[in-house]
């Protein structure tokens, strides 16, 4: 099994009144989105099932992420548990992903996201997982008995690393 964990584009907080939950992405957030929409629409293991945060930051990335998948149509299934989640709440979440679901994603916010990344590799893999950071894992199954500390890291990805590859190019 794959898990793609996502942490939401970079959000607007232009507007102070807004309620945190309501913010959407803002600039720099739009102009990423399309950008990691491409690079994950280059990728194996496409989503098929894909768990969003009802926040509205985290549903425009959702939409991004099952764009960058659309050779898998996937369904976008949102859950309130998910926002501002704590890593245990999380992993609740993603154990209830269907089982024939060989390939999931996870859009979420940090600090929980870039706690579970940690956890579920075992070992402090990264400090921060950025704005729309993206961990994908290969994980042994079912769902249901997903874990901390049983994933392997596949790679880490982000919209400053992929700047860096395309320049290096």
């Amino acid at each position: 099994m794959k898990l793609w964990l996502i942490r939401h584009a970079k959000s607007d907080w232009s507007e102070p009144a807004r309620s945190d939950f309501d913010r959407p992405l803002n600039k720099r957030g739009r102009r990423d989105g399309p950008r990691m929409q491409a690079w994950l629409s280059e990728q194996d293991h496409p989503a098929s099932w894909i768990w969003s945060s009802k926040a509205r930051r985290a549903r425009a990335t959702a939409d991004f992420v099952a764009a960058g998948f659309h050779r898998c149509s996937p369904t976008i299934a949102e859950d309130e548990r998910l926002y501002l989640a704590s890593p245990e709440n999380i992993l609740a979440v993603i154990r209830e992903t269907p089982d024939p679901e060989p390939v999931a994603a996870l859009i979420a916010h940090n600090p929980g996201m870039t706690y579970l990344v940690n956890l579920l590799a075992g070992d402090e893999v990264l400090d921060n997982l950025p704005t729309f950071g993206i961990a994908r894992f290969d994980l042994p199954g079912p769902w249901s008995d997903l874990r901390y500390g049983i994933g392997r890291l596949d790679f880490l990805m982000s919209p400053k690393r992929l700047s860096s590859q395309s320049s290096g190019s």
